[in-house]
């Protein structure tokens, strides 16, 4: 009962803003440019052990500037055969830059403000598994199909670094906190809740990674029902924010 009533406080809070629903007509990435980031994103999972955590989302500066300006335009006009070649000649790093350009340029927030208000206003009565499961659950609502795969895709690109990234034996795994500001507009009011925001953010990665298979178009879906959560291992989870 007291889960029930905390849900409804939640969605009382997402309800208030007055742009509701409301997204822009303009799709926040086109059909080509989507099968190209599936594409990057695809290299770069399978190449993780090899690179490791490092490189991921990084803006910093590349050794080839010339071949990340060429996947992000190869990625912009959904270039795949361009890509791909760009692709098997080994430029992995790039790639992650290039990435990280082409998704700080869309003209939307991945994840709408209207439903990060879930994570960052005051909730610190509601747990986070429920906090995670009606963000998960608004976006495939909300958002566009298109909209919707591409922050599916690059949540599960941030499970495979997690899970195949060894923790610092004092900090854990801090890919969740440095991401943080990627998904969320972390304003300074939200700094001393950093914890329960990256907590919340790290049981949205796994449960994304658990209920939606990020395939083509219409096959992007929830697993079951999304009300019947896992239970998270939740020592994982502390060790991943020590």
């Amino acid at each position: 009962m007291g889960h029930c009533l905390s849900r409804f406080r939640l969605l009382i809070s997402y309800f208030k803003f007055p742009n509701f629903g409301c997204f822009s007509e303009t799709d926040i990435i086109s059909d080509d440019s989507l099968e190209a980031v599936r594409e990057v994103v695809t290299a770069l999972r399978s190449n993780v052990q090899i690179i490791g955590q490092g490189w991921i989302f990084r803006g910093e500066t590349a050794l080839q500037r010339g071949i990340v300006l060429e996947i992000v335009l190869a990625i912009e006009k959904g270039n795949l055969r361009h890509l791909r070649n760009l692709l098997d000649s080994g430029w992995r790093l790039e790639a992650s830059q290039a990435l990280y350009t082409f998704l700080t340029r869309l003209s939307q927030p991945l994840i709408p403000h209207s439903i990060q208000s879930l994570v960052l206003d005051d909730n610190g009565h509601v747990p986070v598994e429920i906090v995670a499961t009606d963000v998960l659950g608004l976006m495939k609502q909300e958002l566009s199909d298109r909209h919707f795969q591409l922050v599916s895709i690059l949540l599960n690109l941030l499970d495979t670094v997690i899970k195949v990234s060894p923790a610092d034996e004092l900090r854990g795994n801090t890919l969740p906190i440095s991401m943080l500001p990627f998904f969320f507009n972390i304003q300074s009011q939200h700094i001393n809740e950093w914890r329960r925001i990256a907590t919340i953010f790290v049981e949205l990665i796994r449960l994304a990674s658990q209920r939606i298979e990020a395939g083509h178009a219409s096959n992007v879906r929830f697993r079951g029902d999304c009300n019947n959560l896992e239970v998270y291992e939740r020592s994982n989870t502390n060790r991943i924010l020590e």
